[in-house]
């Protein structure tokens, strides 16, 4: 049982069944935050490392976390800290999981009282983590990373005509409804969500990156550019993240080549990794500017740092970011980036300081570029600007806001606001609760 105040406002009740620890969030006493979500380390996206940061932050702080993930090749064992689910390669995209929310681990659950449920992602494990939070009355948070419109074209087994359906009654209206908060990196993604009719509260906070204080060591930038064959007298751009339909990147190709035109010694790094790499390969080869193109595939993270510290600028084209943390890693080291004026990028890119928002076309986007290649007194003044906005999206400040955002969601549910009994229906009753928590047949899966 837990303390609350009284309606006159004055002393305090218990309510039954609310866990007394989450009484003292307010006198700001060490949380216990368990984290849902279906893609972790060593796998290499955004939502990953914004979990990865997120977390690091909040235990810096004194607080404790669970991670509950997929298990995976490569990956470390179960720990205190990381919980690891059996998973399996998903069909048509090979590099993301399929997980068994299935865990005798799940039986230990109850006993560490957690404080707070931290869903990232509305699939497997974080319908899991919904459950675990209806079913032992945590307040639960969810942030929408991804706008998944943009990638129902990898479920070809979902009509076409169904898809925008999908996304918005079940990844993103029915899932964002049964949370007591949900955080959004962008105010046009919360202004998206609100077309979707969801009704919970909502809190935009991007996430966090690391700030650099000081430059990338000039033997590693030497190095790196050797590594690829990358000379002094080259310009060079690049482009980081995912390659996939949804990032824009045969745009940033044809844009490319009108750079070309102008700028002959400029090359271009595409450093990720994807469905659509080899098409994208081809596609190069085909107009002509494979020669120019340098296709690294994944690269740790602070190979990534190190990659930005090495070249000019940032040619980042997606229309679909919810937030664009490999630009705001970019922007940190001083680089500036030249984006088109749209989705998550907006909010970064604020009133053109640290680079260019461009027109959805390749000529006024080639334009931005080439002006940012050819004239020193813009790229240096871009350049400036450029850590100065990243300083604004550092990983401590929103660590602080999404604690705020905690405890709101504890509040909320000290009054009584739960996960809507409509939602439910079919889906946290009767063979489903069996399934993840109760039958003893399962307790020998890991």
């Amino acid at each position: 049982m837990s303390p609350q105040k009284t309606e006159s406002g004055s002393g305090f009740s218990f309510v039954p069944g609310i866990h007394k620890s989450r009484f003292y969030i307010y006198y700001n006493i060490d949380m216990k935050i368990a984290i849902f979500t279906d893609t972790c380390y060593p796998q290499i996206n955004g939502v990953v490392t914004s979990t990865q940061t997120l977390a690091a932050k909040l235990e810096d702080m004194g607080h404790t976390v669970l991670i509950v993930g997929p298990k995976m090749k490569g990956a470390e064992e179960s720990t205190d800290k990381i919980w690891r689910f059996r998973s399996v390669v998903f069909p048509f995209q090979k590099e993301h999981r399929m997980v068994s929310p299935v865990s005798r681990k799940l039986k230990q659950f109850k006993e560490l009282n957690f404080d707070v449920i931290h869903v990232q992602t509305p699939i497997f494990l974080g319908h899991l983590g919904q459950y675990m939070s209806w079913y032992h009355r945590i307040p639960l948070v969810h942030t929408y990373h991804t706008f998944w419109a943009e990638y129902l074209h990898y479920f070809p087994v979902l009509p076409k005509r169904l898809r925008v359906h999908a996304d918005m009654l079940v990844l993103s209206r029915n899932f964002c409804n049964r949370c007591q908060h949900v955080i959004v990196p962008s105010s046009q993604m919360k202004d998206k969500l609100l077309e979707y009719e969801i009704s919970t509260p909502m809190s935009v906070i991007p996430t966090g990156v690391e700030i650099y204080k000081s430059e990338i060591d000039e033997i590693k930038k030497e190095k790196f550019r050797k590594q690829y064959k990358i000379t002094k007298d080259h310009k060079t751009c690049i482009f980081v993240g995912r390659l996939g339909l949804e990032k824009n990147i045969y745009f940033l190709l044809d844009s490319f080549k009108m750079v070309l035109e102008k700028i002959n010694d400029v090359k271009l790094l595409i450093i990720g990794d994807g469905p659509e790499k080899d098409l994208m390969k081809k596609y190069a080869e085909k107009t002509g500017i494979s020669n120019n193109i340098i296709f690294t595939g994944y690269m740790d993270h602070q190979d990534v740092f190190t990659a930005y510290a090495s070249v000019d600028v940032i040619t980042f084209p997606s229309k679909t970011e919810t937030q664009g943390l490999s630009l705001l890693e970019g922007l940190s080291l001083g680089k500036p980036a030249v984006c088109i004026n749209a989705m998550g990028v907006k909010d970064i890119i604020k009133n053109e300081k640290g680079g260019y928002l461009t027109q959805d076309n390749v000529i006024d986007y080639s334009r931005k570029v080439i002006l940012l290649l050819q004239d020193p007194e813009i790229y240096q003044q871009k350049s400036m600007e450029a850590r100065g906005t990243a300083e604004l999206f550092s990983a401590d400040s929103m660590a602080e806001k999404t604690l705020e955002v905690y405890k709101k969601a504890i509040a909320l549910r000290k009054e009584g606001n739960t996960i809507r009994k409509l939602s439910l229906s079919g889906f946290f009753k009767g063979p489903f609760a069996k399934f993840f928590i109760s039958r003893s047949k399962y307790e020998d899966i890991d």
